[in-house]
């Protein structure tokens, strides 16, 4: 099979789909790899260790006409004209909240794999390296933009001996929201986090037992409640393929401190802030609205492209040696994980959920094989 690497064009993207070692890891097992060239630049990676490692260096144009394209996020409107038929597209495309895309797929019979739908077991284990990222660069992000010099209002998020931490309020449970409090507890914050899921909630209260961490069950009443004592708010919801609801309301963000924070990790699906209505990028993160700092990247791991492209190299690398070795419809056949990955298959949607957001028919994927 030829598979290539294409270089991503998203702004302020600097990850590659696929490491020098994954690259070696395919032409020992007899596939031809195809990287565009600089393509690994942003996270590290030479054309020479590409070279090295048995891949073959080329344009644009020559590494979108391969059968398997790796990338890391959705393709941009430029990349649309190089779907073809029969083509296999494999990232993170976070295809509910870009209905030109699909549509274009669609029209070109392509076959979409997302590795945010990916699910082991009930896990999202491709997903779950790139949450960890997000969620433990939320409170980063929020301590940063708390600073008065950036509009904040002007607190130490952690405190000092004889002044309180700030309060982190939490929406979600989940691996994002995990690496959050995490971080949070770790600098001293006081922490709540608002989860809907009942066994959740006692899984997340016996977690932080003992800790400085309030965990309530995810009701509009207790998020109406605690938004109001955030410093930082970060909410973590995703839902695999399809949008999710605005949670958070404008009226709820109105109520907040003025010069306090709020991250939406999973702003690239939709997000959940009403008051959240465009994309920033890393090099222009946040937007004011009612006195409150939102922070709305859509790649937020793409600011530690080193760290990210290898945790999610590592992920990848099972699926790619499968699909090559076996082809798509007999590995799809015998792996749940990587059938639940398939959004699109030569140009009909076969994600329930994917579908359902975007108004457009499905299939489900044993149907269409």
């Amino acid at each position: 099979m030829i598979i290539s690497v294409v270089k991503e064009v998203k702004k302020g993207e600097a990850r590659v789909g696929m490491t020098p070692e994954n690259a070696q890891i395919l032409t020992c097992n007899g596939q031809t790899v195809l990287v565009e060239r600089d393509a690994g630049l942003g996270s590290g990676f030479s054309n020479e260790e590409y070279l090295e490692a048995g891949a073959k260096i080329v344009t644009k144009e020559e590494a979108w006409d391969a059968e398997l394209v790796v990338k890391v996020k959705e393709p941009q409107q430029e990349e649309y004209a190089f779907f073809k038929k029969n083509q296999i597209i494999w990232g993170f495309l976070h295809l509910a909240a870009s209905k030109p895309c699909v549509m274009a797929m669609m029209e070109a019979g392509t076959t979409a794999i997302a590795g945010e739908t990916i699910s082991n077991d009930g896990v999202l284990t491709l997903l779950k390296p790139m949450s960890a990222i997000a969620g433990r660069r939320a409170v980063f992000m929020g301590a940063y933009y708390l600073e008065k010099q950036h509009g904040g209002e002007g607190i130490l998020l952690p405190g000092i001996d004889g002044i309180s931490a700030g309060e982190v309020v939490i929406l979600g449970g989940g691996n994002a929201a995990l690496n959050a409090a995490d971080m949070s507890i770790g600098i001293g914050c006081n922490v709540t986090i608002l989860e809907l899921n009942p066994e959740r909630v006692e899984y997340l209260k016996t977690r932080y037992d003992g800790k400085s961490v309030q965990v309530l069950p995810s009701t509009t009443e207790n998020l109406e409640r605690e938004i109001k004592k955030a410093d930082l708010f970060i909410s973590t919801i995703l839902i695999p393929g399809a949008k999710p609801p605005k949670i958070v309301k404008e009226y709820m963000v109105k109520t907040m401190k003025p010069g306090s924070v709020i991250v939406d990790i999973a702003i690239d699906q939709g997000g959940t802030v009403e008051t959240i209505d465009h994309y920033t990028t890393h090099d222009n993160p946040v937007f004011i609205k009612h006195d409150i700092l939102h922070y709305a990247v859509p790649n937020m791991p793409g600011a530690t492209p080193r760290t990210a492209t290898m945790a999610l190299a590592k992920g990848n690398i099972p699926y790619l040696v499968d699909i090559a070795k076996k082809g798509l419809n007999q590995a799809i056949a015998e792996s749940d994980a990587l059938s639940s990955g398939i959004n699109i298959y030569q140009g009909e949607i076969t994600f329930e959920s994917l579908g359902e957001t975007l108004d457009l028919p499905f299939k489900r994927v044993e149907k269409v094989l």
